[in-house]
């Protein structure tokens, strides 16, 4: 029997019970309130005022008109001989989490973003944009303060590398997805399944050692008081900057935010850039992953309310219909800062990720496996999974990030995708739910003409669309269609091999 047929053997029975994918969530900054007209009206139908136009052609056109938006959106320049793009510098004055110093901006974690889910709808990795793109990714980072600005003392500031977990992860998904191309063969989806992808650029793949090393090494950090807190996930986790000028040179103090250095949100899109990084070789020690279910574990909230579980065909002639309780994941626990130490859809979906995905790896190394299952471990984390299930269906919402104070609600429904494609299913409880949260998208959708880049040269006047709630950090046009785009298109769908279930 194949490596992966004895796996699936081996998981069937306890798979099968489960049935069963940057504040806040990808963040610097709280973000203003959203506008009453972004709100989107939701109703019972879905013709979007067009009952002549299908759901999916309506779908597939938002999202090539959002492509040509973003395709069109980024600052370009030259520098040295390279083409360069970027989708623009995050701006404002207040430190996140407090602390002293310059501003930290976070150019290079927007354009691995837009890179990445330009990728995801289906951009060539040709495109002059998505090169360009790259090359100020490799060759502005590091960043010199010519490209930078200063502080209100006249200060610049410089660091030497992808600072933040939020960079270094979406940089390594925007690398990785630029070799992971939508292939049907059955040889390509065996690689993907064993992890056996290729980079065949050599700079390539030694950028993607050197980030996913950082990444694992940038766990926990910095420590309050340089005492260890428990490295198990990620936060912003920036590196101390140095900054010139003046009298010298001095070090940014970043302060840890309240309560703690880790976060559910961080750590959920680093588990995403981890995972997507092993599968092209690269190592992660399997500790990783049994460090971020125990985090993820703790994140959940202690109690619930009893949910009967929806199980289509399931029939209680013998026994009961299995309970859950309905428990939600919070952002950090104990904080008492806005919403960060209450549960919320977006932090709920980035749990119920975790888990999902860890398990998945935890499952292909032997060793930890059995000290999985023999330990019970299994049976805890699917239960979590359960729990978290039944919050999102007790917590419904088409488009609100319920309890957030922030709002990062297209960003939650990208959360909502990650975890419910990762896992396979088309239900939340008995709801479906990628329409409703699609026709909610459609709903706030703004249309704008473009001059789109063509694949080598020249401008091409097209239709665009693109999305800003204001209910993200800025650059918000950018993040809110990214969002979006990526949840429309389902681009988390096949990441990780979903449970093989009936009725869902």
């Amino acid at each position: 029997m194949p490596a992966m047929n004895r796996l699936l053997a081996l998981w069937a029975p306890l798979l099968l019970l489960l049935a069963l994918a940057l504040p806040a969530a990808t963040g610097l900054a709280p973000p203003a309130a959203a506008d009453e007209a972004d709100k989107p009206k939701v109703d019972e139908g879905d013709d979007l005022g067009d009952k002549n136009v299908p759901f999916a052609e309506r779908v597939n056109k938002a999202i090539e008109e959002g492509t040509h938006w973003l395709l069109a959106k980024p600052s370009y320049f030259t520098a040295r001989k390279f083409g360069m793009a970027h989708w623009g510098l995050v701006k404002g004055t207040k430190l996140y989490g407090g602390g002293t110093g310059p501003q930290y901006r976070h150019p290079a974690g927007p354009t691995a973003l837009a890179i990445y889910t330009l990728l995801k709808c289906g951009v060539s990795p040709k495109h002059q944009v998505i090169t360009k793109g790259f090359n100020w990714l490799r060759e502005m980072h590091p960043i010199t303060p010519k490209w930078d600005g200063q502080d209100a003392q006249g200060r610049s500031w410089r660091h030497t590398e992808a600072s933040s977990s939020y960079e270094l992860s979406m940089m390594v998904l925007a690398l990785t997805a630029k070799y992971d191309a939508y292939k049907k063969t059955s040889a390509s989806k065996v690689a993907k399944r064993k992890g056996k992808l290729k980079i065949k650029n050599k700079a390539d793949r030694e950028w993607l050692i050197e980030m996913t090393d950082a990444l694992v090494k940038r766990r926990g950090e910095p420590e309050p008081g340089g005492e260890s807190q428990g490295r198990l996930g990620w936060r912003y986790n920036i590196k101390s900057l140095t900054i010139g000028g003046g009298g010298g040179t001095w070090t940014r103090n970043s302060k840890v935010p309240p309560h703690a250095n880790q976060d559910i949100s961080s750590t959920n899109l680093a588990a995403l850039a981890l995972f997507s990084a092993q599968r092209f070789g690269m190592k992660v020690p399997t500790s990783v992953w049994t460090d971020i279910v125990d985090f993820t574990l703790d994140h959940q909230e202690p109690d619930g309310p009893t949910y009967e579980r929806h199980m289509p065909g399931f029939s209680d002639r013998y026994a009961g219909k299995p309970t859950d309780r309905s428990r939600g994941y919070m952002y950090i626990k104990g904080s008492t800062d806005g919403s960060e130490g209450k549960a919320t859809r977006s932090m709920t979906a980035c749990g119920i990720a975790n888990l999902l995905i860890c398990r998945e790896m935890i499952a292909k190394d032997k060793k930890s496996r059995k000290q999985f299952l023999d330990s019970g471990a299994i049976k805890k984390v699917d239960q979590s999974i359960w729990d978290g299930l039944a919050w999102l269906d007790t917590h419904w919402s088409d488009f609100t990030n319920t309890n957030s104070r922030y709002g990062y609600h297209i960003y939650h429904l990208y959360c909502v995708e990650r975890a419910m494609d990762i896992l396979g299913k088309r239900l939340i409880g008995k709801r479906l739910w990628y329409k409703p949260g699609a026709l909610a998208i459609l709903r706030v959708q703004k249309a704008q003409k473009v001059d789109v880049p063509g694949e080598k040269k020249g401008l091409v006047s097209k239709p665009g669309a693109f999305w800003m709630t204001k209910t993200t950090h800025e650059p918000h046009d950018v993040l809110d269609t990214c969002f979006a785009l990526l949840y429309l298109k389902r681009a988390t769908r096949g990441l990780v091999p979903p449970v093989a279930v009936t009725g869902n």
